[in-house]
């Protein structure tokens, strides 16, 4: 087969498997079994039924109740009705859920299944953005993707009602405009890195670009906060491009010995126009409503929300009753555990074996990471392309990175309020993060890397074994033995025969899909049925 069709092929069945299981999850899971889903399915069944968009009240957060419903797994006979303190999100996810609650006549499957299926445009944008970064090396966009696609927590949060996922789509997309956009011939490239970098992505004329990201940038104003990581990483964009010095497309680069022409103020205008206007007008009339009902200077709702949950733990309390130390234990623990999968309201975990063998996994990624950039750099570009071809794939680069530390910043400023150590609030940053995985992986499979981390892994097992003996708990050999395999593992791989690096590389996927399978049968259905 082909390489191109092999590609198809791995990028079709990916999307196949994400599908099956989306829906095994979504089918699996018992109703309201999903943080906030019955606030989130009320929300629709309100606006479906009245015709207009919920107001936040006192009294829309009963946490007495809620927490009686959850203890008791939501019997049919205590109503979900008031539940209801998610009336103050944005609208669009609603609008769009609303058409298929109609036709469901209400049943919750079919919207879990709509959200299911938007999250298939999540995968094609991660794919898609690897592969305008990293263009000779296709296998990291395959990989990047199937870690989107099968990470258990993921498959958990998309296939339930709620808004998640459709910020988590237009958040991909606004990248994925941002990739593209640096993706331009720039001055002084050679004939043949300009002819393979000017495909049909750098045909899209520029104020189409700027239109769609404003148009984009829109719908993230009106969809969730979280998602507005995406604002400062754009504007970022558009600043570079003016201070870069960088030409639109379509408009004549100078000779290499010009000097570079400044960005006018007449550009700067029209840029900002066609960015701003749309944004704007999409989200100005929601803003309003918000003034109208809440008040200045609630436009989001968010003040209004803040006084109406009252009883949710708020962190000044947790730190008065626990101290800091214990915070932040929970805080690294429990987001590093809810990022791979704890589900139902946040008490159903994994074996502990599972999250230590992708703590694990991921800690050989990130010392890939390490040795790749310290070693080699991150390869960006092939063989043909110049420096400046590496410059803009850079840039693109910093993009992805800024945008994850924002939604790193974002996760630690709401924990300063509330106590949400939940993982799935950095999905805003889960294609940046599967990218520098892959990258990670493929790294520690190169020779000398894997020699490296299969030494370090030997000592932290010799350490674990160390530790057990001397604070006399007893050798913890699942642990030790866990971490000898994948040594051995990184060992032998740095003897073995090139053919085989490509089964090796997919490795961790294929775990990431038994685990989705441990968690829908051996956790979710055994400790969430009633």
């Amino acid at each position: 087969m082909k390489p191109v069709a092999l590609r198809r092929v791995l990028l079709a069945g990916i999307v196949a498997g994400y599908l099956i299981l989306g829906a095994l999850f979504a089918i699996s899971t018992p109703a309201w079994q999903a943080p906030d889903e019955p606030a989130h399915y009320n929300y629709v069944r309100h606006l479906v039924a009245t015709g207009r968009f919920p107001i936040l009240q006192p009294g829309d957060y009963p946490h007495a109740y809620l927490e009686e419903l959850k203890r008791l797994g939501f019997p049919p006979e205590m109503s979900i009705d008031p539940i209801r303190y998610e009336f103050h999100q944005p609208p669009l996810y609603y609008v769009l859920a609303s058409p298929v609650y109609v036709l469901g006549e209400g049943a919750l499957l079919p919207i879990r299944l709509f959200s299911v299926i938007l999250g298939v445009g999540i995968l094609l944008s991660a794919y898609a953005i690897a592969r305008l970064l990293l263009p000779g090396q296709p296998e990291i966009a395959l990989a990047a993707t199937a870690l989107v696609a099968f990470l258990p927590q993921h498959l958990a949060t998309v296939s339930q009602v709620g808004n998640d996922v459709l910020a988590e789509l237009l958040v991909a997309l606004v990248l994925l405009v941002l990739v593209i956009w640096s993706e331009i011939p720039v001055r002084g490239m050679q004939p043949a890195a300009q002819a393979r970098t000017t495909d049909l992505w750098t045909k899209i004329p520029d104020r189409g670009l700027q239109i769609g990201l404003g148009l984009l940038l829109g719908l993230v104003l009106i969809t969730k906060t979280t998602a507005y990581i995406v604002l400062p990483v754009a504007l970022g964009a558009v600043l570079w491009r003016w201070l870069s010095k960088i030409p639109d497309r379509g408009t004549k680069i100078p000779d290499r010995g010009a000097p570079p022409a400044r960005a006018s103020s007449h550009r700067i205008v029209r840029d900002l126009a066609a960015i701003g206007l749309p944004a704007i007008l999409i989200a100005l009339p929601w803003y309003a409503r918000n003034i109208a009902v809440y008040g200045w200077p609630d436009v989001l709702g968010l003040l209004r929300h803040d006084a109406v949950v009252v009883g949710q733990l708020r962190t000044e309390e947790f730190l008065a009753q626990n101290g800091a130390a214990e915070y932040l234990e929970r805080l690294s623990e429990f987001t590093f555990k809810s990022f791979w999968g704890v589900f139902g309201w946040l008490g159903v975990f994994m074996d502990s074996r599972a999250y230590f063998l992708v703590a694990l996994l991921s800690g050989v990624a990130a010392g890939g990471l390490v040795l790749r950039i310290a070693d080699r750099g991150l390869r960006i570009g092939d063989s043909i392309a110049d420096q400046s071809t590496i410059r803009n794939r850079k840039s693109a680069i910093v993009l992805l990175t800024i945008s994850a530390l924002l939604t790193l910043l974002t996760y630690a400023w709401y924990n300063t309020q509330f106590v949400q150590h939940q993982g799935r609030y950095l999905f805003t940053a889960l294609i940046p993060i599967a990218l520098a995985f892959a990258l990670g992986w493929e790294a520690a499979l190169w020779p000398r890397a894997g020699r490296i981390l299969a030494a370090v892994l030997i000592g932290f097992a010799v350490a674990l074994a160390a530790w057990g003996v001397l604070s006399h708990t007893g050798l913890p050999k699942w642990p030790i033995m866990i971490t000898v395999v994948l040594a051995a593992g990184l060992f032998l791989a740095s003897w073995l025969p090139r053919k085989l690096q490509p089964v090796l590389f997919a490795t961790p996927y294929a775990l990431l899909v038994l685990l989705d399978l441990y968690a829908l049968f051996k956790a979710i259905g055994p400790q969430l049925a009633r």
